[in-house]
């Protein structure tokens, strides 16, 4: 296993993130497409640096809500958008949550549209050979991999897979490692993120902190992901708000490499 970073995490141009991540032993960084935008940065641009700078690009992250019916057209033209640039850039995953259930959408209309939107997506993946890798997380409708298992039999695409965070599945109330062992082969991509929670309840506020520093028991994780073959990225996912947060995205790197099985 390899370890990455969100690049959107860090501050400064994607150039100065970039020299960065080569500078501190990262192999490869995962990117968003909006802010490649925002940049001005093209697809041939931004592969000359990654070449240039000997990083891999690990996936495409990004997109709307996958749930809500209100915004499906966008999230198929967009996703469309993300999945040709994954394809040009290399890695061919594009990572997404499937965001919240609109309030008030009953749970039958939401697996419907869900579906029928995850299909559309799906279907022009299976022709540019990318994959969707839906993330399943606490606060999105696809929550966890019960959930994430449930909506590939009903999409039916060799083309849907899964961006697993274990952070996000804690969220969700559920372990990690049997998420693993469900998944197996499906999971393509990983953010490497831990969880706490602050104050006297349970869930009263999230906090991100390094792997292997919260409530994911990370070594028994990693050895999951070994045992069912995962030889993918961890990438390092550190929400950083209006914080430079680099110290804890080397403190979850130097972790990770610690813990990492052997052979």
């Amino acid at each position: 296993m390899k370890i990455g970073v969100c690049e959107k995490d860090l501050k400064g141009s994607i150039m100065e993130n970039l020299l960065w991540i080569a500078e501190h032993g990262f192999s490869g960084f995962q990117i968003w497409k909006q802010k490649m935008d925002r940049e001005g940065l093209s697809e041939r641009e931004l592969l000359k640096m990654t070449q240039d700078l000997g990083l891999e690009i690990t996936a495409i992250g990004g997109g709307p809500n996958l749930v809500d019916p209100k915004v499906s057209e966008e999230s198929v033209r967009s996703f469309r958008e993300f999945l040709k640039l994954s394809v040009e850039l290399g890695p061919g995953i594009v990572t997404a949550e499937t965001k919240a259930k609109p309030e008030g959408l009953p749970d039958e209309d939401a697996w419907k549209y869900t579906v029928e939107t995850v299909s559309r997506i799906c279907e022009y993946a299976e022709k540019l050979g990318a994959v969707l890798a839906i993330e399943p997380s606490g606060p999105c409708f696809i929550r966890d991999h019960d959930m994430w298992m449930e909506l590939a039999r009903k999409v039916g695409s060799e083309s849907l897979k899964v961006n697993y965070d274990p952070a996000n599945i804690v969220w969700a109330g559920r372990d990690p490692v049997e998420g693993v062992r469900a998944l197996g082969k499906n999971i393509v991509h990983t953010h490497a993120k831990d969880i706490s929670f602050l104050g006297s309840t349970e869930h009263e506020e999230l906090h991100d902190v390094p792997a292997g520093e919260g409530l994911v028991d990370y070594s028994a994780y990693l050895k999951a992901l070994k045992d069912v073959g995962y030889e993918g990225y961890l990438t390092v996912e550190m929400h950083s708000g209006q914080m430079d947060r680099r110290g804890d995205i080397l403190k979850a790197a130097g972790n990770l490499r610690a813990m990492l099985p052997e052979g």
